[in-house]
């Protein structure tokens, strides 16, 4: 069964401008599903119940995961340095998610990459999806 490697924040985080996002449900309602969906295996940090070292698991599910799952809506420094390792890592087959109605901008560094956008208030299918995956989102 194929690996995914979820990088989140966890919790309810708000954005620069104070706008509340539950995290957890997102995981649970959009993204646990979905990986479901498509037989994926695996999860997030929050997952993982283990004594010893966490970095040490970070690193090689980053590594070892055939797909990452990362979601940018807020300006959190676990995630864009995670990020930054499965970049370095591993660039191909990491997709990029945000809930377009927090306002934290994108860093500049990743303006130019392509995102699924989704509504945090109503976890789901992305409302808008990049390239040839439109016939799957919800308008």
């Amino acid at each position: 069964m194929p690996l995914a490697f979820v990088i989140r924040p966890f919790g309810v985080k708000e954005s620069k401008a104070g706008e509340a996002v539950d995290f957890d449900q997102v995981y649970a309602k959009m993204i646990e599903p979905a990986l479901q969906a498509v037989a994926f295996n695996g999860g997030s940090m929050g997952e993982i119940k283990e004594a010893g070292n966490i970095r040490e698991d970070m690193f090689r599910l980053i590594l070892e995961a055939d797909l990452v799952i990362c979601d940018l809506s807020i300006h959190n420094a676990n995630v864009f340095y995670e990020l930054g390792i499965r970049h370095a890592l591993r660039r191909h087959r990491t997709i990029l998610i945000r809930d377009e109605s927090v306002s934290d901008d994108i860093p500049f560094d990743l303006q130019t990459d392509r995102y699924f956008a989704y509504d945090a208030k109503k976890p789901g299918l992305p409302k808008r999806a990049p390239g040839n995956y439109s016939g799957y989102a919800e308008e």
